[in-house]
């Protein structure tokens, strides 16, 4: 009822700033802020709604991140030191639930293996294997046998069973198929980077494999319940 009231919302998808829009609020526009430009101008038919396009992520020494499931963190040539609360921050938040998902974007290349290593002394990392082809990551909603990006082939580690893992999630995640060029859009909707080799047919996978990394953060060891189910189930008769 201010008279100067105004609210703020950082939406990728819209669905919150829609939420607000549809409360219907007085003298209170909302300023939806969100880093794609076809959600924008979805938005521009909302009740009192202003969007406006622009990019945001993590700053782990002031952001709350327990508020993600998964952080996903590509490897740039210009990787500054972390200080000791970031460390501190992002440590705990990988004790406590927390996934990273190391991306290097090399195609194993190891082009940006150095910057990894340099973050790895930096963080208290569990020790990682190369991932298992009966991992329940690759069959956390698709059936994977690759994971690729815009690149393919590379291998994909994750935590060593029997270590810290939380809920059988894995707190760490590596790869090197630069998954993020392979999922992004232009505002026309359009692929912004080609993926190599494999075509529009290997983009439509790395799509699932986001699925599959999503869901396997989210819902933690239950896939993996779902398929030992007839085992379990005899354990318990036994």
């Amino acid at each position: 009822s201010l008279p100067e009231s105004k609210i703020v919302v950082f939406t990728r998808s819209g669905s919150l700033a829609g939420y607000f829009s549809q409360l219907r609020p007085l003298k209170a526009p909302i300023f939806a802020i969100t880093p794609t430009g076809a959600v924008a101008r979805s938005l521009t038919i909302n009740w009192s709604t202003l969007p406006l396009v622009m990019s945001f992520g993590i700053n782990p020494e002031h952001d709350e991140l327990s508020f993600f499931p998964m952080v996903y963190w590509p490897m740039t040539g210009g990787q500054q030191k972390l200080s000791a609360v970031a460390s501190d921050r992002i440590n705990a938040y990988m004790r406590n639930g927390g996934t990273v998902l190391f991306d290097t974007r090399d195609g194993d290349g190891g082009e940006h293996s150095a910057t990894l290593r340099q973050i790895g002394e930096e963080l208290d990392l569990p020790p990682l294997v190369t991932l298992p082809e009966d991992h329940v990551l690759g069959r956390a909603y698709y059936l994977l046998r690759d994971f690729p990006g815009r690149y393919t082939g590379g291998p994909v580690w994750v935590e060593r069973t029997g270590e810290r893992i939380n809920d059988g999630v894995s707190s760490v995640i590596v790869g090197s198929s630069d998954w993020a060029a392979a999922w992004a859009m232009n505002d026309a909707q359009q692929p912004l980077f080609a993926v190599v080799p494999g075509g529009e047919r290997q983009r439509e996978w790395s799509y699932r494999v986001g699925i599959n990394m999503l869901m396997y953060t989210l819902t933690g060891n239950y896939k993996s319940d779902q398929v030992h189910l007839p085992a379990i189930m005899n354990r318990l008769g036994e």
